[in-house]
């Protein structure tokens, strides 16, 4: 139990690295792992909501110059679907049928976003249809956690800019958390969900500022551009072979 804690840790520490760096990582890889290791859709939230929250919540404080703006729709649209995703996160077939359509939009994406002109036209197709993703956008994280994944393209498509990218995920993140938890301590009735793993929270809080930050700080556009992209792939193919 002792090494299953420890290792846990672990992964924790190495996915606020890439949380740091990409607004997401610590729900999006953890739960998958966390569910291979045996533990429940639930308790996996009780060790990666924390950690997540705190270092999205770092991000989001810590930021300089003009904030960019947030769509209404994540408070109107993606907010409360995620919270009727997570009550319907006993279904298996959803959720499988979502690893799928998440996948293959993540890697759709990575390679339309490496031309200029397909992404011209990616941006376009998503601001026409900006309040039907978010419907799914809040729908896919309140079934799977994966929500992130789909967040990185809309922030990609809204600016060009490493930081700006990075707030408008982690913006949208710690909101998607808070009502995660919103929704396991009120509706659900999870006790101590929260509480019990608070140190998890405060490890990638410092993880965040000793390693991952200063990683963002000293990367500059246009490699983390490409890194973006990269990333954007493997998530993508990551989530097909857990589907």
């Amino acid at each position: 139990m002792v090494d299953d804690y420890i290792l846990i840790l672990t992964i924790i520490m190495l996915l606020s690295i890439v949380q740091s760096i990409f607004g997401i990582g610590i729900l999006m890889f953890g739960t998958p792992i966390l569910l291979l290791m045996g533990y429940d859709f639930t308790i996996a939230l009780g060790f990666l909501l924390p950690a997540s929250l705190s270092v999205s919540l770092l991000q989001v404080i810590t930021f300089q110059g003009q904030r960019p703006s947030i769509s209404p729709y994540l408070y109107l649209l993606c907010l409360p679907t995620i919270m009727f995703g997570l009550w319907l996160v006993g279904s298996t077939s959803l959720t499988s049928v979502s690893h799928y359509f998440v996948g293959g939009i993540l890697i759709m994406s990575a390679f339309i976003r490496f031309n200029s002109q397909f992404q011209s036209r990616l941006t376009i197709l998503l601001t026409k249809h900006i309040p039907i993703y978010h419907l799914i956008l809040g729908l896919v994280h309140g079934l799977t956690n994966l929500g992130g994944a789909l967040l990185t393209i809309l922030a990609s498509c809204t600016s060009k800019d490493k930081t700006s990218i990075r707030y408008i995920v982690a913006h949208y993140y710690l909101l998607f958390s808070l009502t995660q938890l919103f929704v396991l301590y009120v509706i659900v009735k999870v006790p101590n969900l929260f509480s019990s793993n608070l140190f998890t929270g405060i490890l990638s809080a410092c993880v965040y500022q000793l390693v991952g930050n200063q990683i963002f700080i000293h990367t500059n556009n246009n490699a983390y551009q490409i890194a973006l992209n990269i990333f954007i792939f493997i998530c993508g193919l990551a989530i097909l072979f857990n589907a």
